[in-house]
């Protein structure tokens, strides 16, 4: 379906990759976790800002991913997680 929203993967700092949801503001990294879900300390983390500017500077790369392929994309993070 094309009906999904725009995400973006990001490389954190510390050589992760993070998945950004821009159209509901959502990272699955854990300062967006902890400072914007819990603690409600700020608005975004810094993937997000990253993928704010990129969007308006043009540097984004798009590409176009099937439900299946988001969602082994996902579940590889979750892992990751473990």
């Amino acid at each position: 379906s094309n009906s999904s929203s725009p995400l973006f993967q990001v490389l954190g700092s510390s050589g992760k990759l993070y998945t950004c949801y821009s159209s509901c503001h959502f990272c699955t990294c854990p300062a967006f976790g902890f400072s914007v879900l819990q603690k409600n300390e700020s608005l975004l983390c810094k993937h997000i800002l990253a993928v704010y500017l990129s969007q308006a500077m043009g540097a984004c790369q798009e590409l176009s991913v099937s439900e299946e392929q988001l969602t082994n994309i996902l579940l590889a993070e979750e892992e990751d997680e473990g």
